[in-house]
This record gives C-alpha cells, structure tokens and sequence, in this order.
C-alpha cells in the first residue's frame, strides 16, 4: 500500500486541483475542504488506530485481522455520500462550520471521495483491497509495484511520497506564491 504521505498528498493535490481549476471560487471551496479532503484521503488507515485501541484494551487481533478490512470498503465512502446527500436534503446547518463558509453536505462528500481515492491507491499499487467486505471475500488489486524492476521495488513507495511532497511544494510557492508570506 502506498504510504501515508501519498495518501494525503494525493487527496491534497487532487483537491488543489479541483478548486483551481473546476470550481474557480475560493468562497465556494474555502482552504479548509483541501485539509478536509487530506483526513479523507487517510481516513481508511484509521483502522491502524482501531488496532492499537484494540491492543490495549487486550484483545488479541494481529495487524491483518484489522487493516484493509471495515475501513477499506467501498461502504465507507457510500456511507459518507448518503450522509452528505441527507445532510444536503435536510439542510443541516453548524454555526462554527458555517462561520468558516463550509457547507456540511460538502464536507462529507470530500471525505467520501478522499476514502475513495485512497481505496483506488491501495488496490493501484500494492496488495489487494475487499471492496464488499464482510459480504463478500472478492478482492481486487492491481499490484503495479511487482511490475517494477526489482531494484526499484524497495525505493518506489518512499520515492512517490518525496515526489508528491516537491510538486505539492512547487505548486505552494509559483502558484500560491507562499514565500510572499515569510
């Protein structure tokens, strides 16, 4: 599976993106909802969090018995679209939230599609994802880091990450011009 910072980078980038150049209004899609779409994009990997609570507690699960199971479902970002589709319906509305010009509906369908993209990582490059579980034991993963030549199998991962991390710096300084803030 792709490493942390990836998975964040990814949801990061993908939604700097998004709000650039789709949506072209930064009062429609505030800075908060790029940090919001970079809890999406880690939010399957809380289940790593679930196993050490689990741990501690003393119940004897291993790592595998926890990670890529609940969490990595496409039930989690289903779940996050239906609650943004009745948050929408219902016009739920929390003052702080609204203070800071985010809408809830729109919340949740980031976080929903940060989990999905972090559902499409994980069963891009390493290992395999069981999208309908516990109903069903089909999985699904590409495994593209066992194309890579063997010497760059071990380097690939850490490598994404620091590539991921200089485009997301780049952009801050020619497109947001962040050094104009030191």
């Amino acid at each position: 599976m792709p490493y942390a910072a990836t998975h964040i980078l990814a949801a990061i980038i993908i939604a700097e993106l998004f709000r650039d150049y789709i949506i072209r209004d930064n009062k429609k899609f505030p800075r908060y909802y790029i940090l919001i779409a970079a809890i999406g994009g880690i939010l399957p990997d809380f289940d790593f969090a679930i196993f050490y609570i689990l741990s501690l507690l003393g119940f004897g699960f291993s790592i595998e018995e926890i990670h890529r199971t609940f969490l990595h479902t496409l039930f989690v970002p289903l779940l996050l679209f239906l609650a943004g589709f009745i948050t929408m319906t219902f016009k739920v509305k929390l003052k702080e939230i609204s203070k800071h010009h985010l809408k809830i509906p729109i919340v949740f369908y980031i976080l929903a599609i940060g989990s999905l993209l972090h559902l499409i990582l994980d069963a891009t490059f390493l290992g395999e994802i069981t999208p309908f579980y516990p109903f069903s034991s089909f999985s699904i993963g590409l495994n593209m880091l066992y194309t890579l030549p063997l010497s760059w199998r071990n380097s690939f991962l850490p490598a994404l990450d620091g590539a991921l991390l200089v485009l997301w710096i780049l952009w801050l300084e020619f497109k947001l011009k962040i050094s104009n803030y030191f």
